[in-house]
């Protein structure tokens, strides 16, 4: 086959996989469907099985970590510590609809941030959707909010998403270092999104709505706070590990084995102080793993192989060349963003970060604006956004295609320009 038939081959492999993501037949599990697609683009020869091979070895370690994340995630989930943080919320916001949107926004993000936009979207979008059906608010601001911070406040560190990882590997940078080039970038992003957030569901945050629920609120709290018990525990390990993550990157030692040794000292934690059935939780481990879906990812990298090899990424990396400049960065991070959607965020990352390798780090942290924060624009952006949309649909909520677009229309570019701009202040220094 030609290079351009091994393009559209791999493009078509790569739409597929997407649909299986977005429709989720339920006898075709993503992982098997991804293996199936890479194994269908070495067949035909639009990638080597050497190439496969060598590009799943290089993301091995990556998906090791993810999978390990997510495990932290569900035991500190089991452990208490997102409905916690959500009854915590709608105790100190004391009625006021304003003040419980700000305080769950700032736990998204810092959520997001120090757990991953997967513990987000899968743990606690849940959560806000019971807080807000507690409070008697309007769920739409509040979701929708969860949503974009899982793109956009997985910015800061290298542990919020699968992405960024790729980009630290890339640039040479270690987990401080990383971490302040992003934070800047970080705070200017996440506080377009308020902004934009307050605007759209202005509406949501008058006084009537204030008012309604209130001494429900009233009622539900008596006597449950003095009662509650405190996660304690998980928010140690949580915060120890974050400390891990920086230690390890400095010494050079995959964040991997941080993240397992915070696993293995919940799970011990679990079953001994809380009396936790071991096998029980391993098969609640085995489930917050999600192997099918680190398969799914693995095979992303045998897609985006046959990608890069057969012309596109010659075609692509002239667009980095040059000086990173301010125009230049944001037309990077602009075409990273559009790569997002039309590709989905995971294989555009895949892609485009080694050809912004070779520019330097602060091309490829351009190129990790566009990926994080244009997937706010489609729901077929990033598979988290995908996983929203459903846990959202499965809670019997409504969401619309067109208010989704209409907040991402606007979001997207200013978020884009100043943690852009923010970016490349940064770099001045």
């Amino acid at each position: 086959m030609t290079g351009l038939m091994n393009e559209i081959a791999a493009v078509v492999v790569l739409l597929c996989l997407l649909v299986v993501v977005i429709v989720k037949p339920r006898r075709i599990p993503e992982g098997l469907a991804g293996f199936a697609g890479a194994l269908l683009l070495v067949a035909i020869g639009a990638t080597t099985a050497t190439a496969a091979v060598s590009q799943i070895g290089e993301l091995m370690p990556t998906a090791l970590f993810l999978g390990t994340c997510l495990i932290l995630a569900g035991l500190c989930e089991r452990e208490g510590l997102f409905s916690y943080l959500g009854r915590v919320t709608v105790r100190l916001s004391h009625g006021n609809p304003s003040r419980l949107f700000l305080l769950s926004f700032l736990m998204c993000a810092i959520v997001t941030a120090a757990l991953s936009l997967d513990t987000t979207v899968l743990l606690l979008t849940p959560v806000i959707l019971h807080m807000t059906n507690r409070a008697r608010a309007d769920f739409r601001p509040y979701v929708y909010a969860a949503c974009h911070l899982a793109n956009t406040a997985s910015l800061l560190l290298p542990v919020s998403n699968l992405t960024n990882l790729l980009a630290m590997n890339s640039s040479g940078l270690d987990f401080l270092a990383f971490a302040r080039t992003m934070f800047l970038p970080w705070c200017a992003a996440i506080a377009v999104e308020y902004i934009v957030m307050r605007i759209a569901f202005r509406f949501s945050f008058s006084d009537e709505v204030l008012l309604e629920g209130r001494a429900k609120r009233d009622e539900d709290s008596t006597g449950e706070d003095s009662k509650e018990n405190v996660p304690i525990f998980a928010l140690c390990v949580v915060i120890a590990s974050l400390g891990g993550f920086m230690v390890s990157s400095s010494l050079g030692a995959p964040p991997f084995w941080v993240a397992l040794l915070a696993c293995m000292v919940l799970l011990v934690h679990r079953v001994i102080r809380e009396g936790a059935v071991l096998g029980k939780e391993f098969r609640r481990i085995s489930k917050d793993s999600n192997l099918s879906f680190l398969v799914f990812v693995l095979s992303l990298a045998v897609v985006v192989s046959a990608l890069s090899g057969n012309g596109l990424g010659s075609l692509l990396s002239p667009l980095f060349s040059g000086e990173a400049t301010l125009v230049k960065l944001l037309v990077v991070a602009g075409c990273s963003a559009l790569a997002a959607n039309l590709l989905n965020n995971l294989p555009a990352a895949m892609l485009l970060i080694p050809l912004a390798a070779s520019s330097g780090s602060t091309m490829v942290m351009a190129v990790l604006i566009g990926v994080n924060i244009g997937p706010n624009l489609t729901y077929a952006g990033s598979l988290a956004t995908i996983l929203w949309r459903r846990i959202v649909h499965n809670h019997g909520k409504r969401i619309t295609l067109a208010r989704f677009t209409g907040i991402g229309l606007v979001s997207v570019p200013l978020c884009i320009f100043f943690a852009t701009l923010s970016l490349w202040l940064v770099t001045l220094h």
